[in-house]
């Protein structure tokens, strides 16, 4: 519901603040006190454009501001909100705020956040329907025109629906999966042979971590062959075995020293210990020896084993090229090889398995779609009937209402019948109301009705019988009352306060029999102060309630029995 509204710098309001209630809100005045003011100030924080006329030329900025309950707002229709506008609904209030300045340029902003005025625009849609003028009016917007029919028939076709509703969005979703892995493979799909290709020339190297060093240290080593053979072998002679009669090797001589030690080692300690560290150096060197000996046969190769070693060398430098700069970059991009032909397997599975699934959901959505249709028709019919009972109650007694339903041929949607239909979250049918006023007239869509005077009042007599499938939370009525006299006065008066009792309605009327329905009557005035024109508005009640009705039905001269009258319509009222 619209719980606060704020005016400030718009036509002959300074600055005004006004607070609504729950049920039927009414606004009176004396003709000229600029009771539309508050409508068109609403209808401006729902991103109408304004004006220049409304917007004061001496102030810099005309702003307006409204508070929003939406406790009246279904789950579905906050989700959709929250769709249109990412944002925290706090403690399910919107606050909604526009300003104007004199350069023209609008700013809107959502719980203080700044939107579009698109967007401002749409989420206006949801809060409220604004009869008198075309805006704001779901039921001259075809694509509300299923939820009106929906909404007529609860029960086991709501559960029907919910259930359809259930599928189609898992169908949407499988669906959406499924392209997206098609687009996926289709692209790995055709670089899978070059993906085969670049694993076998890969796989067939055989790479070993670190393999590529081994081998540059061997091939380093048979280039400097000849100098590290003739180091070896000389280091091997003078360590251990000795190249001529008159070189002794080192172990020789280490040998003999020790046994000299060996003799004089019990003469004191200290020689024993030298003793034992010329065992060790012997026991060092004989070790060296031997690794000496080992080497020098180990790098006995040919020019053979070298050309296999480059060669080798070669390829790994070949496949770094392509492929990484290291051997274990290599072996890391191999992996992902693997993991993306194994993916490409995977796709082919995973598609095959939702296009099943598919098949499955499309089944029983088409079973539930023709059930949905042919209940949706036998629920249209019904309420045909009753709108044209309610028109004519309404004085409106030659009036024709059709209810189409018809199906949209569509190649992404639906098989039924060898053909493919339209399918939305609601079904396969498109809805939309019809419409002819006199006799004889052919029906034309009701987004085709142009008096203003007519649409409101047929607005009224759906908006009646359809008040509680209506999900638009706020409704008002602009002077729907023109030129309506009293006994259809009081006929629309109970309508409204019909509606009134599922949906925040905001009126501004002429009629006392609307008056005296009122749960809040708020009266416009404008007075002079200091040259100015001013606006003000007052919450009626008691006395002055009964006084302002009186001066609705006999003008501002009215006396004692325009009174009496007054208070007998405001005590029916309490009656009913």
């Amino acid at each position: 519901m619209l719980n606060y509204l704020h005016i400030k710098n718009f036509a002959l309001i300074d600055e005004l603040s006004v607070e609504f209630e729950k049920g039927l809100n009414v606004i009176t005045g004396e003709t000229g006190a600029g009771k539309s003011m508050i409508i068109e100030a609403i209808n401006v924080i729902l991103g109408s454009p304004i004006s220049q006329n409304w917007s004061k030329n001496d102030k810099e900025c005309l702003e307006i501001e409204a508070l929003f309950y939406l406790d009246a707002i279904s789950r579905k229709q906050l989700q959709e909100l929250q769709d249109i506008n990412p944002t925290t609904f706090l403690d399910n209030q919107l606050i909604i705020r526009r300003e104007i300045h004199q350069s023209r340029r609008s700013k809107c902003f959502i719980n203080n956040q700044l939107v579009t005025l698109s967007v401002l625009q749409e989420i206006g849609n949801y809060l409220i329907d604004l009869h008198g003028q075309h805006s704001h009016q779901s039921l001259l917007n075809p694509l509300f025109h299923i939820d009106f029919v929906d909404s007529f028939e609860n029960g086991l076709f709501s559960e029907k629906k919910e259930k359809f509703y259930n599928h189609y969005k898992q169908w949407q979703t499988k669906k959406k999966i499924l392209e997206e892995i098609k687009e996926k493979h289709s692209e790995t799909l055709s670089k899978k042979d070059y993906l085969l290709y670049q694993l076998k020339e890969i796989e067939q190297a055989k790479l070993k971590n670190g393999e590529d060093q081994e081998l540059e240290e061997i091939v380093n080593i048979i280039r400097h062959k000849a100098k590290i053979k003739e180091v070896t072998e000389k280091a091997y002679d003078v360590l251990f075995d000795g190249n001529s009669i008159e070189e002794i090797p080192i172990l020789d001589l280490l040998a003999r020293l020790i046994s000299s030690f060996d003799n004089i080692s019990n003469l004191d300690h200290k020689i024993n210990n030298i003793k034992e560290q010329l065992s060790e150096v012997q026991l060092k060197i004989e070790d060296i020896s031997s690794q000496i000996l080992e080497y020098k046969e180990k790098i006995d190769l040919d020019v053979y084993q070298l050309q296999e070693i480059e060669e080798r060398l070669n390829l790994i430098n070949h496949l770094k090229h392509k492929y990484g700069s290291k051997i274990e970059d290599i072996l890391k991009y191999n992996d992902n090889l693997q993991k993306e032909l194994s993916s490409i397997e995977d796709d082919e599975i995973k598609m095959e398995k939702l296009k099943k699934e598919i098949e499955v959901e499309e089944k029983i959505l088409i079973e539930l779609s023709l059930e949905l249709s042919s209940q949706r028709k036998s629920i249209a019919r019904k309420l045909e009937q009753d709108i044209i009972l309610e028109l004519a109650e309404l004085n409106m007694k030659n009036c024709n209402f059709v209810i189409k339903i018809e199906q949209q041929e569509d190649k992404n949607g639906l098989p039924i019948a060898d053909k493919m239909f339209k399918v939305t979250q609601d079904g396969i049918d498109r809805v939309e109301f019809f419409i002819s006023t006199n006799v004889g007239e052919k029906i034309k869509p009701l987004t085709d009705i142009v008096s203003g005077g007519e649409v409101s009042r047929i607005m009224l007599g759906l908006k009646s019988i359809l008040s509680k499938a209506d999900q638009i939370p706020i409704m008002i009525f602009d002077e729907i009352d023109s030129g309506v006299g009293a006994r259809l006065g009081a006929i629309i008066a109970r309508k409204l306060a019909k509606i009134a009792q599922n949906h925040q309605v905001i009126a501004v009327t002429h009629l006392p029999q609307i008056a005296c329905q009122a749960n809040q009557h708020l009266y416009i005035s404008k007075y002079v102060s200091l040259n100015k024109t001013i606006l003000s508005i007052k919450k009626l009640a008691g006395d002055e309630q009964l006084y302002e009705i009186a001066r609705m039905l006999d003008g501002d001269k009215y006396g004692s029995i325009s009174i009496e009258h007054a208070e007998k319509m405001l005590h029916q009222k309490g009656d009913e």
